[in-house]
């Protein structure tokens, strides 16, 4: 059987689960727990798996669940969602609503979750049936948005941990507000950028403010070292090149009429090439000596973060062919390149896959609702086609590379 023969079940299970599915997701909606603490959420990710009859592993990367459907003698392929959710109120009062103040998911890790228990069932059912070629690992990752103490995150530990050894692909998708239901969008090579942190500390003389010259205003430098920082893109980066610096905080002086001997800044730096990433990390570092000269002192920490996201080429070909299969070839876009950053990219590192955006706006909404803020929200409607679209391209993975 073709990929496209088979499609229209697998898009028809999954609007037969959609209740389902939109109840799993409103269970963790309704209780949003931060990266690593997601015990609740794995919980129901591993009894709702073992119901399904499927194999699996807890306390995966701490917090996370692995789930294994074994079909045909074929390649293995993964399927990722992510759980954790973001330090924010909910403002949106609907019936779930989360029940934690201060803990919303803000970012459809709720629902990424719940997709990709309506793909499980659907490539159980497929296996059960004796209709899977091949294996499908479920990576139910913990603490996406953020890092733990040794300043790694659920991705990166997962990796770490061999949870995507043996792979031969992996796939996940990601909620887009900017797209509306029934669409979605790829891309092949890079997609997502890089995300580095960092932390300039500049060092001068403290003095009365009425007698300036008898210190060395730090202030002062710091507006020496914006200039220059700000000038690394528009003045040092190729301008057929991408990359962002942003400075995001800046802190200094303790009193209106006391010269700063101490200013404090931090950013991010994003890129969409490692080549790219590591030269404004360096210019980065020449900018900021720019106060040398003037008798200032600076120090500049970089904590690294996630790597650019880039598409295997063939997977995102493989993808992007059974989702026109699926939804129709109008549906499947070309995504943009985004600044943001995921920490798939850190399984895309470590296997070939592809990431996809989802769309989940309805277009009867009078506005969107942006992820990250306490009014997010997304159409449910799409919750079944996130579903099929993950089963759809594992089981073509599966049957053209077996």
């Amino acid at each position: 059987m073709t990929a496209s023969a088979l499609n229209p079940e697998i898009m028809a299970l999954a609007k037969a689960r959609h209740e389902q599915i939109r109840n799993w997701r409103r269970a963790i909606h309704r209780y949003p727990e931060l990266g690593f603490t997601e015990t609740r959420t794995a919980a129901l990710i591993s009894k709702t798996l073992t119901d399904l009859g499927v194999e699996v592993e807890t306390e995966v990367a701490k917090t996370g669940v692995v789930g294994i459907i074994r079909g045909g003698n074929g390649p293995t392929v993964g399927l990722r969602a992510d759980m954790d959710a973001l330090p924010i109120t909910e403002q949106n009062g609907t019936e779930f609503d989360s029940t934690r103040p201060g803990l919303m998911h803000a970012c459809g890790h709720d629902a990424h979750t719940a997709m990709l228990l309506g793909a499980a069932a659907i490539l159980r059912q497929l296996a059960g049936a004796g209709r899977l070629p091949g294996t499908v690992r479920l990576l139910f990752q913990p603490s996406e948005e953020n890092q733990d103490d040794e300043g790694k995150s659920g991705g990166m530990r997962m990796v770490e941990e061999g949870a995507l050894a043996g792979l031969d692909a992996v796939f996940g998708l990601h909620v887009d507000t900017a797209l509306n239901t029934g669409t979605v969008a790829t891309r092949p090579g890079p997609m997502m950028a890089s995300a580095d942190k960092f932390e300039i500390r500049l060092f001068g003389a403290a003095a009365h403010a009425a007698r300036p010259h008898q210190g060395l205003d730090t202030i002062a430098l710091a507006a020496h070292v914006i200039q220059a920082v700000h000038q690394i893109v528009s003045r040092r980066l190729n301008p057929v090149d991408e990359g962002v610096i942003t400075i995001g905080t800046i802190q200094g002086g303790v009193k209106d009429n006391i010269i700063a001997d101490k200013v404090v800044m931090t950013g991010t730096v994003r890129s969409f090439t490692p080549e790219n990433r590591q030269f404004l990390l360096d210019e980065l570092q020449r900018a900021c000596r720019v106060i040398e000269p003037l008798g200032g002192r600076v120090e500049v920490d970089v904590l690294r973060g996630y790597p650019p996201l880039v598409n295997n080429t063939e997977a995102s070909q493989l993808m992007a062919g059974a989702l026109r299969d699926l939804l129709g070839a109008e549906q499947v876009l070309e995504a943009p390149k985004m600044m943001a950053a995921e920490d798939f990219s850190i399984m895309l590192h470590a296997v070939p896959g592809c990431f996809l955006r989802l769309g989940v706006h309805n277009p009867a909404w009078s506005e969107r609702h942006f992820v990250h803020t306490p009014t997010f929200q997304l159409d449910e409607a799409a919750l079944p086609i996130g579903a099929a679209s993950l089963a759809a391209t594992a089981w073509k993975w599966l049957q053209e590379k077996r």
